[in-house]
């Protein structure tokens, strides 16, 4: 049996789990709001280190949202103000921005991220699409209170500054999904993880490197698409050397990238070993530290004692750190429940709406969706409540190596949100009795 290791007392069910899907050479340690998800059956919030050259691994250890993570950069007032405290410029740029972010959710010929394969530089072979891959992607303006001084070395005058950021939360669309179908058909074959991505070409190493940078490489075009969108030009970027010759894209430099459901080699270990990050951050590969809340709470993110975003964390957990909290609803009851909702507000014809928040979510959240007009204009399902907040920072803070650093709290100002999926969207009109396309 496989080493469970815990900050807290492991939940019956996931260390069962667990225990079934990991081998008796490898080892898990359990970080605080860890679960397995109700909508995708992936662990989130544990760290594994894995045997390389033992086979018989079980492939639902893996996500397929390989390598998905955040990418933020700082957005300077005098951009960001000026449409916050007018409303009609608000909601332009909140119109713009939804326009400007391609989405799967909002048609199925539409895909997202670079193809696994590239050629022998590794650079793309085809153009590809930036945009959202999955219903828990969001890019947009957030803003936040840092305490800090108001310039370095100036102790005991710390106060709060308000800061903006524009943040992108996505995956590495079809290069992602296209690597997680060859190591799980791989592994179910009895290949070890040595053999899958140290030798051959299924999915082999140009396959691990290719996904590695996919996610990050659409959620830096993402943010440059996301900048123009709210009319901040200034933006710092650089060429995606990845790029197909025809295509040169440019990419935003984010200040903040952090990277979850990573898999990487352990570096001076006398046996081969894998660590993967299941649903958390890796540390060690991140640039900075963002965790996600529920999306009407944001993010969070931290800095040093000196404002700075970068941050050396070292744990017990390999380095690691929660990303999501707690998912409470499955996506599909929740379609389900927000229809029946919109059912009962059209027939009372009262007046009223069928979220009980909406005036303070259109304010701040758009989306694109499958509806007609006149159809379902259907929330998307985080914005009904799927996840709790936030709630490992104050309590594990100390034993996850950041009881010594200031917590930022990013809260959406102007955020574009992946829609309800199609099938969800279908079933919730059919229940509510409009048609979508």
């Amino acid at each position: 049996m496989a080493r469970i290791l815990g900050l807290d007392e492991v939940d019956s069910p996931l260390k069962a789990a667990l225990a079934s899907t990991l081998r008796v050479y490898d080892e898990a340690v359990v970080l605080p709001q860890a679960h397995r998800s109700s909508e995708s059956g992936a662990f989130k919030n544990v760290s594994v280190k894995l045997s390389g050259a033992e086979g018989e691994l079980g492939v639902d250890v893996f996500s397929p949202n390989w390598f998905a993570g955040v990418s933020a950069l700082i957005v300077p007032p005098e951009v960001a103000e000026p449409l916050l405290k007018n409303p009609e410029k608000r909601a332009k740029a909140l119109r713009d921005l939804v326009a400007a972010i391609s989405s799967e959710m909002e048609s199925s010929d539409v895909q997202v991220g670079p193809e696994l394969d590239g050629d022998e530089q590794d650079r793309d072979k085809a153009p590809w699409v930036a945009g959202f891959d999955s219903p828990s992607c969001c890019v947009g303006l957030f803003s936040a209170q840092q305490s800090r001084a108001p310039d370095t070395g100036l102790d005991g005058m710390h106060r709060a500054h308000t800061v903006y950021f524009l943040l992108a939360k996505a995956g590495g669309g079809v290069a992602a999904q296209t690597f997680h179908s060859r190591v799980t058909a791989a592994l179910s074959k009895g290949a070890s993880l040595d053999e899958c991505l140290k030798h051959g070409a299924s999915p082999g190493p140009q396959g691990l490197r290719r996904v590695s940078l996919a996610a990050q490489r659409n959620r830096a075009r993402i943010l440059e698409i996301a900048a123009k969108a709210i009319g901040f030009f200034g933006i710092d970027t650089i060429g995606d050397n990845a790029a197909p010759p025809s295509h040169p894209y440019r990419l935003a430099i984010p200040m903040l990238n952090v990277h979850t459901n990573v898999l990487r080699e352990v570096e001076n270990s006398p046996t081969s070993m894998w660590h993967y990050a299941a649903g958390c951050v890796d540390a060690s590969c991140s640039q900075g530290v963002i965790t996600s809340s529920n999306p009407a709470e944001g993010f969070v993110t931290f800095t040093d004692s000196n404002g700075g975003y970068k941050l050396n964390v070292r744990n017990s957990a390999y380095n690691c750190l929660p990303f999501s909290s707690e998912r409470i609803a499955n996506n599909r009851d929740v379609v389900m429940k927000a229809a029946e909702k919109h059912k009962q507000q059209i027939a009372s014809a009262d007046g009223g709406t069928a979220h009980p928040d909406l005036p303070w979510l259109r304010e701040r959240f758009g989306w694109k969706t499958r509806t007609t007009a006149g159809g379902l204009n259907l929330e998307p399902p985080a914005l009904w409540g799927t996840h709790t907040s936030e709630s490992y920072v104050g309590a594990w803070g100390r034993e996850l190596g950041i009881a010594e650093c200031r917590v930022v709290r990013l809260q959406p100002e102007i955020v574009a949100i992946a829609g309800v999926e199609a099938a969800k969207l279908r079933a919730a009109s059919r229940h509510v009795g409009v048609g979508t396309r």
